[in-house]
């Protein structure tokens, strides 16, 4: 049974009688439990219904942490909560309730019947865009016909064979099947040195500085060809005395070749390298270098690197090009007689290439077949 409340509330109009019987209707049906929260608060505690198994149990609300989030406003002309300010109870109105339309929950059977319709999501695994599919490196390599290196190497067998005819029909047919592969080229320019014949070479040459940096190391060995075969035949038209490369600081004059008859080696000579310089400050010769290397044919058809004796010297030393523009160095040759048993060795040529400060000024070679099968090259590595 409900006992009267200890609060003494003045009399009002009937307007505000009404709203109040209205408010009150709409909170009992409504909010239940905000009802139950508010007499609490203003100390009349209200019975709990039976629980008698018919309907829901009765709602729980932190009435404390509602009112803190939603404070109940203050009418106009009653100034602050006299509760609250600690004034005259007596003057306190009943004070309307807000309402959180968060708290609005359906009865339990309308919930089963119209269940919420909940969004599904796509599950995010990761932070940022998702990684791109890496593509094979076979992708971008052209594929290769597998004839084009069976045709090439089959060649290469020919032309050590001595068919050098054969070895360019082979490789001819492996140039026709990828026209854009240096490779077949250069092999058969190779071929055409072996047979002598420099302008067929030379053709096959130019067609791979054609390729540009597509072709590769095939690209610096056919500029390093020509090169060298421009400078032979300069040499040949001037009697030896051309004048120093175009962009160089030194350059080579013709070598000769002094026989030194002796019975002890299968082999004695000297060779003269003069070596001009065009510069007007002094040579550095510790950033200049000469290498001089002779050949030998082995049991007479191999062509290798000497394993005779060699020195070199300067015909007038110091080697300062203050007094003129050549300075000569002299390079002793001494291969020893073969041994009864063994390989047997004859001296073939000499290739002889001029540096500075890393990079090639000149090269010379005799026969002039060597600086093309053993192009030099343009830079030294540190």
């Amino acid at each position: 049974m409900r006992q009267q409340s200890p609060i003494q509330t003045p009399s009002f109009g009937r307007t505000f009688v009404f709203a109040a019987v209205l408010l009150g209707v709409v909170a009992v049906f409504e909010l239940g439990g905000v009802t139950v929260a508010f007499f609490k608060r203003m100390g009349n505690p209200a019975q709990e219904n039976s629980d008698d198994g018919s309907g829901p149990p009765p709602l729980k609300i932190d009435v404390k942490r509602l009112m803190a989030d939603s404070p109940p406003p203050v009418e106009p002309g009653l100034g602050a909560d006299p509760l609250a300010s600690g004034g005259d109870e007596r003057f306190a109105g009943p004070r309307p309730v807000p309402v959180n339309p968060d708290l609005f929950l359906a009865p339990p059977a309308v919930m089963a019947a119209n269940p919420p319709v909940v969004a599904e999501l796509p599950v995010v695994t990761g932070v940022g865009t998702p990684r791109p599919t890496p593509v094979p490196l076979s992708a971008f390599t052209p594929k290769v016909d597998p004839r084009f290196n069976e045709w090439v190497e089959q060649g290469k067998l020919l032309r050590n064979s001595g068919d050098t005819a054969g070895a360019l029909v082979k490789f001819r047919a492996a140039s026709a099947l990828d026209p854009g592969n240096p490779l077949a080229i250069a092999e058969q320019a190779f071929t055409f040195e072996k047979m002598s014949l420099p302008d067929k070479a030379a053709e096959q040459w130019r067609l791979i500085i054609a390729m540009g940096d597509r072709a590769g190391v095939y690209f610096s060995a056919a500029k390093s060809k020509l090169d060298t075969a421009v400078r032979a035949t300069v040499r040949e038209t001037t009697g030896g005395t051309a004048e120093i490369p175009s962009g160089k600081l030194m350059g080579l004059g013709k070598p000769s070749v002094t026989e030194d008859p002796d019975p002890a080696f299968a082999k004695k000579l000297t060779l003269s390298v003069p070596i001009r310089s065009r510069m007007t400050e002094t040579v550095a010769v510790r950033e200049m270098k000469v290498f001089v290397l002779f050949y030998e044919r082995v049991n007479g058809k191999d062509i290798a690197r000497t394993n005779a004796n060699v020195s070199n010297r300067w015909s007038s030393p110091p080697a300062d090009w203050l007094d003129g523009d050549t300075e000569t160095l002299e390079v002793s040759y001494e291969l020893p007689q073969p041994p009864a048993r063994g390989e047997r060795r004859e001296y073939y040529g000499y290739i002889v290439r001029l540096y500075y400060r890393g990079e090639l000024q000149d090269t010379q070679a005799e026969p002039a077949s060597l600086n093309q099968k053993y192009p030099p090259p343009y830079t030294l590595a540190e």
